[in-house]
């Protein structure tokens, strides 16, 4: 039973493990449009701003936003802006250069050795900026296409 007197010690290292995780964050974004004045929503909710401004929504387990544009006689605009979070590790061999040299860290830094593992969060774009197109603007692009797409969809009669 070697295992009983090394569950307090596995307990212990389980439970300092979160303080030897370097956490870091970009969780803004910068919304600028022309012309200015145009109201950000975030996934539908207003969020009392208007362009430019910078909003903090990302975090390191956040999620994907859409962020709308609206301005009384322009076309209202919409954007997608992506969560990114990945994991990384400081790892031991990273400095060994043959089989027969024991892999030591003499490679790391001070904040390798006291947080060896790390979490790091983006909301990507992390700034965009937006022409917003009047309302009697002709369509152009992809807003055309998608138009297009609309019409010959609402064309096509509906099957029972």
């Amino acid at each position: 039973m070697l295992w009983r007197p090394l569950t307090p010690l596995a307990a212990c290292l389980l439970a300092c493990l979160p303080a030897c995780t370097y956490w870091q964050s970009h969780e803004n974004v910068l919304i600028s449009s022309e012309p200015l004045g145009a109201r950000i929503l975030v996934d539908g909710q207003d969020s009392g701003m208007t362009t430019p401004a910078r909003l903090t929504i990302g975090g390191n387990f956040g999620t994907d936003h859409v962020i709308e544009l609206i301005k009384p006689g322009y076309r209202t605009a919409q954007r997608r802006v992506y969560q990114h979070t990945n994991g990384y590790t400081s790892r031991w061999n990273n400095g060994a250069y043959d089989l027969a040299m024991p892999p030591l860290p003499f490679f790391w830094t001070v904040g390798d050795l006291a947080t060896p593992f790390g979490i790091r969060g983006a909301i990507l774009p992390a700034e965009f900026y937006v022409q917003l197109d009047k309302d009697d603007a002709p369509l152009l692009g992809f807003d055309l296409l998608a138009a297009q797409a609309a019409a010959a969809a609402a064309a096509q009669p509906k099957q029972p």
